[in-house]
């Protein structure tokens, strides 16, 4: 399939990548690093997109004119692309007066480059150009020399963007920028080996040695990693931090509801501790005045207190969903037995904290049912507990979020 040629895949990468820095140099057009970055995307997209106009055009013999120039362009395309990473990776770690002086070096290397690639193709006969495209260099001059022009910059600058990612991926503080850079490196090694093996079927064509394979088979999947990986990596601090905001919105999310079988049972024996909270925008709309309107309105309420995924600001629900726990738990105390709690930490096979969940879980679902039985609390109160500390996280399957998942199905079977 088309879709599955490491040229489309490369494009794509490249594509979406561009488009991505697009938004951000529209929002921050004098940030040089970023303007660089952009440029350093389009024109290697721009690159890869007349690769692909070139498919079935070497079923001409020669090479048409338009075939030609579109060759020379996409190697040219990506010349000044990889100059612009260059750039860009350069107004990233240094100073601007040096960034500057750094890049008006490199450009007069890349005019050099251009010099030496561009007038060679147009040089070249059709015939010579043709051998150089479909990897015949021996059968080339021109064409082949200034193929060798292009691997060696090419292979000089990313080799050079490679050392320079590792090393500032160390020294990065934040995570996603340290992710990115540890992702841009990989890219960019598979894209020094492509322009390795690339110059080893050059050197072996001079010196009359003719692989069997094919240079596209064997190298072709190289750009298909290079490509994307790089890029991705370089667009990592645009998107990473939403990835993280994702993330911690599931966990939240997955928590308030692990915990609503606890929050349920023991804010409904005591109703005083709950609070009142802003409903979800959906459960607000559909509420209208009807005469249905009582039940409908709760159960929105219970959508609202289960389920709902819209709520904003889901980490301090979480944490006051805990505070009421306690609250509740508190309350309960004067019910709860530790000979419960002890009886049932003995009995328990559960390792390690989730064990002391379970007989906390036994100990307040008892106490429950004492309190709804009417009995008197008698003895003092049972197991104290250490409530969390602000910000912590419970983990999983044990503490509060634990004793959810035991104490709602002991009451339900009281």
């Amino acid at each position: 399939m088309i879709f599955l040629d490491s040229t489309v895949l490369a494009a794509a990468g490249a594509t979406a990548a561009w488009l991505l820095f697009l938004r951000a140099v529209l929002r921050n057009p004098w940030n040089n690093a970023l303007v660089c970055a952009w440029l350093c995307a389009l024109l290697v997209a721009f690159g890869l997109y007349f690769g692909l106009l070139e498919y079935g055009a070497e079923a001409t013999r020669p090479l048409p004119l338009w075939a030609r120039i579109s060759a020379t362009t996409q190697h040219v395309c990506t010349v000044v692309g990889l100059y612009s990473g260059y750039s860009a990776y350069a107004f990233l770690v240094h100073e601007h007066r040096e960034a500057v002086r750094r890049t008006v070096r490199q450009a007069w290397v890349l005019a050099a480059t251009l010099t030496l690639m561009v007038i060679p193709a147009v040089l070249a006969d059709p015939g010579d150009f043709t051998a150089a495209h479909l990897g015949r260099y021996s059968e080339s001059s021109l064409a082949a020399g200034y193929l060798v022009v292009f691997t060696i910059y090419a292979g000089v600058i990313v080799g050079a963007l490679a050392k320079t990612s590792w090393t500032w991926s160390r020294r990065a503080d934040d995570h996603w920028i340290r992710r990115g850079l540890l992702a841009g490196t990989a890219g960019l090694l598979a894209g020094v080996l492509y322009f390795l093996l690339h110059a080893a079927y050059l050197t072996l064509a001079v010196t009359g040695h003719q692989p069997a394979a094919k240079e596209g088979s064997l190298i072709g999947w190289l750009l298909a990693v290079a490509v994307p990986l790089s890029l991705s990596g370089l667009t990592a601090p645009l998107w990473g931090p939403r990835l993280s905001q994702v993330r911690a919105w599931w966990w939240a999310y997955h928590a308030h509801r692990r915990l609503h079988p606890l929050w349920a049972e023991l804010t409904g024996a005591f109703p005083r501790v709950r609070l009142s909270l802003p409903e979800s925008r959906p459960g607000s709309r559909l509420r209208t005045p009807s005469p249905r309107a009582g039940r409908t309105a709760r159960a929105l309420a219970r959508w609202d207190e289960r389920w709902s995924p819209l709520h904003r600001h889901f980490d301090l629900r979480l944490h006051l969903r805990v505070m009421q726990i306690w609250d509740a738990r508190r309350a309960l105390l004067g019910h709860c037995r530790d000979a419960d709690y002890r009886r049932a930490l003995s009995e328990s096979t559960l390792p390690g904290p989730r064990r002391a969940a379970h007989a906390e879980a036994v100990m307040l679902a008892a106490g429950l049912r004492r309190y709804r039985a009417g009995q008197s609390p008698g003895e003092p109160g049972g197991h104290h507990a250490e409530p969390p500390r602000p910000g912590s996280r419970p983990p999983g399957g044990c503490g509060l979020a634990g004793a959810g998942r035991q104490v709602a199905p002991r009451h339900r079977t009281a």
